[in-house]
């Protein structure tokens, strides 16, 4: 599956907070924000109509999103979805609030007793020893990584991260072989998306995945899975929402521990 699909979202997102109030990028970003469902019945005159813009303009626009022209990006589109039936699911319903308490404490209880174990002090080691430390992960949960990453940085870690294609590219070459590169995808589509990209580099790599693959165990140093092979009671989602914050915060508090450890030696 292409990268684009997981970085659609994510660029119109990045165009609409990185630009001035009423530039075209602006109130395009903002355009396809409010019509994102709806992107593939759009028409070009139509987007540039009523945003006050040239077909050219809507076409470079296109291109920052990393398609050749509009035409190109509404036919990929359905390719996209980034889960809106999943979300109507499991948000929809009566008794949601009991369903969130519920599914939400059974995965932090298990989440909590799978990061219980020497494999965990494993990574908190690889960590401390690597010469260069790289989480890549899709865009929707970047905001996690990067508040993980500030706090790293208060005790000395400075940690590279990654969500696209384009910054993996451009961190290829800080990336030796005593580096460390740790994935966060929570459903495998990320790390299927940079596969390529991986196999070319030869330091040691860890991930973090709800999906259950055997090609990964050739790809990966360590896997670790998020959820036990019974575990169908909580909804993907909450790994998104709840979980990966979960467990980088037992990451950061061992990580703590760790270092504390070796200033008393």
């Amino acid at each position: 599956m292409n990268n684009e699909r997981l970085s659609l979202l994510s660029n119109i997102q990045h165009i609409f907070n990185g630009n001035q109030v009423g530039s075209a990028d602006f109130e395009l970003a903002r355009y396809f924000l409010q019509n994102y469902v709806n992107i593939s019945k759009l028409n070009i005159n139509e987007v540039a109509d009523q945003n006050h813009v040239s077909r050219a303009t809507v076409r470079r626009f296109c291109e920052h999103l990393g398609y050749e022209n509009f035409k190109n990006l509404k036919s990929h589109f359905e390719d996209f979805n980034e889960g809106i039936e999943k979300y109507r699911k499991f948000y929809s319903g009566n008794d949601f609030r009991s369903q969130l308490v519920s599914q939400s404490v059974y995965m932090m209880r298990e989440l909590s007793e799978r990061m219980n174990t020497p494999e965990k002090n494993a990574i908190i080691k690889a960590i401390f020893k690597a010469e260069g430390v790289f989480i890549f992960s899709s865009s929707r949960i970047s905001s996690s990584i990067c508040a993980f990453q500030q706090e790293m940085v208060n005790f000395g870690l400075t940690i590279y991260v990654a969500d696209n294609q384009d910054d993996i590219d451009l961190l290829e070459s800080q990336i030796t072989k005593k580096s460390l590169i740790i994935i966060f995808s929570i459903t495998g589509v990320f790390v299927n998306s940079i596969s390529n990209s991986l196999g070319k580099l030869s330091c040691k790599k860890m991930l973090f995945t709800l999906k259950r693959d055997v090609l990964f165990n050739r790809q990966f140093d360590k896997v670790y899975n998020l959820r036990g092979q019974e575990n169908q009671r909580v909804n993907d989602q909450l790994y998104y929402t709840y979980g990966i914050d979960f467990v980088l915060d037992i990451l950061f508090k061992d990580y703590l521990d760790y270092i504390y450890k070796k200033e008393e030696e």
